[in-house]
């Protein structure tokens, strides 16, 4: 579902963020990314849909190069969710909001309404289309966030801090929701007990480069290794 190939990415000012980032996601597979800030976590997310370019190296997604023809296409493959949700939501009503990309797809307005309520319903938010989003907890904002991604019937999700701001009820059911949906994800997070329960396999990210690439329970048994990469 996902190649990354001596991917490196160097910003404006000519500072290093990425420093040859080789990755391979199956299809189906959900992956903790995590590192500390400035490890290049959202930075590396945003390469997946062509937001930005790299400055070397390759992505790949479902088989597509991730370059400017192939972007409608992989824009539609791969859905994005940044971690306020507030970045997302403009329209005055939750189903105006979750409609807005499949409209833009040109799709007939019985499609539109279809995907709405399938992807409403992937995260237990059916009943509230018409409420206005800024009346919503942050928890349920995250949620139709994650909805209107889900309405262009993505492949691949990545998301960018999900659990942040949430109580602990509210991260369980976010893990909960996360672990039903089949789509491949990968999932940029600071929690650790929430990567444990949500994403069997863990990617830690230093300073641009990639330094562990395993299962997650044997990643977070290893304290000295976890204090090494200023996660513990």
């Amino acid at each position: 579902m996902l190649t990354i190939a001596k991917l490196i990415y160097h910003y404006p000012d000519g500072t290093p963020a990425l420093r040859g980032i080789d990755l391979t996601i199956n299809a189906g597979e959900k992956v903790a990314l995590l590192g500390v800030n400035g490890a290049g976590k959202s930075t590396l997310l945003h390469h997946l849909n062509g937001t930005l370019r790299p400055t070397n190296g390759t992505v790949v997604v479902d088989g597509l190069p991730v370059i400017p023809r192939n972007l409608p296409r992989i824009r539609s493959l791969v859905g994005v969710v940044f971690q306020d949700p507030d970045d997302q939501l403009f329209s005055p009503t939750v189903f105006e909001d979750v409609a807005f990309g499949p409209l833009h797809l040109g799709l007939a307005l019985t499609e539109v309404e279809q995907r709405v309520r399938k992807a409403l319903a992937a995260v237990d938010m059916k009943g509230y289309e018409r409420r206005p989003p800024h009346r919503l907890s942050l928890g349920q904002r995250k949620r139709v966030a994650l909805a209107t991604v889900l309405s262009m019937q993505p492949k691949l999700l990545a998301l960018d801090e999900p659990s942040a701001g949430l109580d602990p009820r509210g991260r369980r059911e976010l893990s909960e929701l996360l672990q039903a949906l089949p789509q491949t994800m990968l999932v940029s997070t600071h929690d650790l007990t929430f990567a444990q329960a949500t994403f069997p396999r863990a990617v830690v990210l230093a300073e641009g480069q990639v330094v562990a690439d395993e299962a997650t329970a044997t990643l977070l048994a290893d304290h000295d290794r976890l204090t090494r990469f200023g996660l513990a």
